[in-house]
């Protein structure tokens, strides 16, 4: 049985596997708790939010000094150094839309936005793939067994809405933002069976706010087709 919000394609038309596409629609829909895990902390929410009529979403608001996380309940494979000829998953694409709100409220210590493979996983989690942030700015971090490799892009303004993607490939982790290169990591990349997950905590002075938008996530598979 397909997993919900998941579409599956005859092997013989693509090598590409889509897996996840998150709409977040209808637009009176509640979020599919089979699909997302959505713990929070004190007076913090994760709820639909339509403010935006071209913008569909999520917002995750963490409370002054509390936490909010979107998280699926799914795991998915995401291990740069163990493709070879033998495996039949070549590359993992994730990408969302994202835009923050009161970016001087979020606690650059512990907020994280990518793939985990804790429950509980944010940006001093050992293991990590994704965004985080450094002084109220961007940073892109690859985590293996604690040991980081980091970069900071540099001309974004994170309260505008984003476009955000992680591609895996084999011995390496490409970041991209709004169709763009921002990174690429070739060191120190995890081999983890990890959940897609959206994290924000707030330091003491006010709420942090993201919105997460549209989300899609899927494999591509060998480049021959039989």
């Amino acid at each position: 049985m397909p997993l919900p919000n998941t579409f599956l394609i005859p092997r013989d038309r693509s090598q590409y596997f889509p897996y996840v596409a998150e709409t977040w629609a209808p637009d009176t829909s509640p979020i599919d708790l089979n699909l997302w895990a959505v713990p929070v902390t004190g007076g913090s929410t994760v709820a639909r939010d339509m403010t935006d009529t071209d913008f569909a979403k999520v917002r995750l608001t963490a409370a002054a000094s509390n936490t909010a996380r979107l998280r699926t309940t799914y795991r998915f494979r995401a291990t740069p150094g163990l493709i070879t000829a033998s495996t039949m998953i070549r590359s993992l694409f994730v990408e969302w839309e994202m835009k923050l709100t009161t970016v001087a409220n979020i606690d650059n210590a512990t907020t994280f936005w990518g793939l985990t493979d804790s429950t509980t996983g944010d940006r001093t989690t050992a293991n990590i793939i994704g965004f985080g942030l450094t002084t109220d700015a961007l940073r892109t971090i690859t985590d293996s067994a604690g040991t980081e490799t980091t970069s900071s892009p540099t001309g974004l303004t994170l309260t505008n809405r984003n476009l955000y993607r992680i591609t895996v490939n084999s011995s390496q982790v490409i970041f991209t933002i709004n169709g763009n290169v921002a990174a690429t990591h070739t060191t120190n990349l995890p081999n983890i069976l990890p959940y897609l997950t959206f994290y924000v905590t707030a330091e003491a002075g006010g709420s942090g706010i993201a919105d997460i938008g549209f989300i899609n996530l899927w494999y591509r598979g060998v480049d021959s087709l039989l």
